[in-house]
């Protein structure tokens, strides 16, 4: 090979890599983006509904019955006259509730039981983990109905149930993180210096693990939303007439042939809103393992 062929070679490697290199942080920017604007989105339409609907959500004008979307009904209407759009914009409130507390409980639980089952290890650890198993092994929606029939349904219960379901898993993935730290020197150190197991747990592990926490997190979230709406699909989530997005979509899916919009726009709801969850955990995910490729490099 001549020495221009080489030069040409080394030239075209250096513009593919940094168009890769370019293109990969354009994807994953992007993704928290747009992951981020439309979680900010539906979080402001949950906080301010009350004030930002076009009508009350639950005034029935009975001249309006299961109307096609117009100037006055953006949405059109259900069966009972009610603007679709109000109770689509209601019902974010409700699902965003039930879904980010019960991801919160479920961290809570998963937090807990996985740093502390790494953390002892041995015989604690093996029961811990058999435990979680046993739970894990229950499908979500049919242990959420389990929970729910035994508590009543109810939107507290909801997100208790829900809570509940998820714990196991955000359990079995922080103690897998957990279990990578439990041996470094400084935790060794901590033990050496007397340090309580309580300390050593939420003062030393804890702070490392808050990366995967947050992934994690916003992944459960998304979940979350699915088994909120599913559950209120099949009439175990908070009682009508509370706007809610699966509730919607049941109640209205007899007339769904002759007017879509009352199943077809809570629907869509929830499809960006899982979207929109996805992609910011996406760009979490992306920029987080950036960052530990970096430190990787740099101890090379």
């Amino acid at each position: 090979m001549s020495k221009n062929d080489s030069t040409q070679s080394g030239f075209k490697e250096t513009i593919s890599g940094f168009l890769k290199n370019r293109l990969s942080k354009i994807n994953f920017t992007a993704n928290l983006i747009i992951g981020v604007v439309l979680l900010l989105g539906f979080v402001f339409i949950g906080i301010f509904a009350p004030y930002i609907t076009p009508h009350d959500s639950e005034e029935m004008y009975y001249e309006h019955l299961k109307e096609m979307p117009s100037a006055e009904f953006l949405l059109g209407t259900d069966r009972y006259g009610r603007d679709i759009l109000s109770r689509v914009m209601m019902g974010t409130r409700t699902t965003l509730l039930i879904a980010s507390t019960s991801t919160l409980i479920a961290l809570f639980l998963g937090i807990i039981f996985g740093a502390t089952s790494a953390y002892f290890g041995g015989r604690t650890d093996n029961i811990m983990m058999r435990i979680n198993d046993i739970f894990m092994s229950f499908p979500t929606l049919i242990f959420a109905m389990l929970v729910i029939g035994v508590l009543g349904p109810s939107m507290v219960n909801g997100i208790i149930a829900i809570g509940i379901i998820y714990a196991p898993r955000v359990t079995r993935v922080v103690r897998s993180q957990a279990l990578n730290i439990v041996h470094m020197e400084y935790i060794d150190a901590a033990k050496v210096g007397g340090e309580s197991s309580f300390y050593i747990i939420f003062r030393e592990m804890l702070p490392n693990l808050w990366p995967t926490i947050i992934v994690e997190g916003s992944i459960r979230l998304g979940y979350a939303i699915l088994l909120t709406a599913g559950l209120g699909y099949i009439g175990l989530g908070p009682p009508p007439p509370t706007p809610d997005w699966g509730l919607m979509a049941y109640s209205e899916r007899t007339y769904m042939f002759e007017t879509p919009w009352p199943v077809f726009a809570p629907c869509l709801a929830i499809v960006i809103a899982v979207i929109g969850v996805n992609l910011f955990g996406e760009g979490l995910k992306d920029i987080l393992l950036a960052k530990g490729s970096r430190k990787k490099e740099a101890k090379v």
